[in-house]
């Protein structure tokens, strides 16, 4: 009993500390142009994307699992087209078209970070 305990109190701190660079990796990668972290005025006005809680949301409503949201986001990331937008015309009118991110950031790290805003934003 004391193994399997023992074995869950690492599993979870691994997945804590995972989590916490998914949130530096987001924050650093993502956070330029998309509201990342605690939201005030100043990043409000400065946003030139749709918030991760937004981007969160909307892929959720558009795909059945994580699985498939982790490699929407990760394609959209490389391959943004009009045509993939999930979010309605007002959002590309207020931002436009999200330039690709490719040799900006690895695949690696954006399963990361799509897997940290998924685990953020309830469902």
């Amino acid at each position: 009993m004391k193994k399997i305990i023992s074995l869950s109190l690492l599993l979870a701190t691994i997945g804590f500390a995972d989590m916490q660079d998914a949130e530096i990796l987001a924050e650093k990668k993502c956070g330029e142009c998309h509201l990342m972290g605690v939201t005030s005025k100043e990043k409000l006005d400065k946003m030139k994307a749709p918030p991760y809680w937004a981007i969160a949301r909307k892929t959720k409503e558009a795909f059945a699992t994580n699985e498939e949201r982790v490699k929407f986001i990760v394609d959209y990331t490389f391959n943004p087209k009009e045509e993939k937008m999930l979010f309605a015309k007002d959002a590309k009118i207020r931002f436009g078209l999200m330039p690709s991110q490719e040799g900006k950031v690895s695949k690696e790290e954006i399963e990361l970070i799509s897997t940290y805003i998924l685990r953020m934003v309830e469902d």
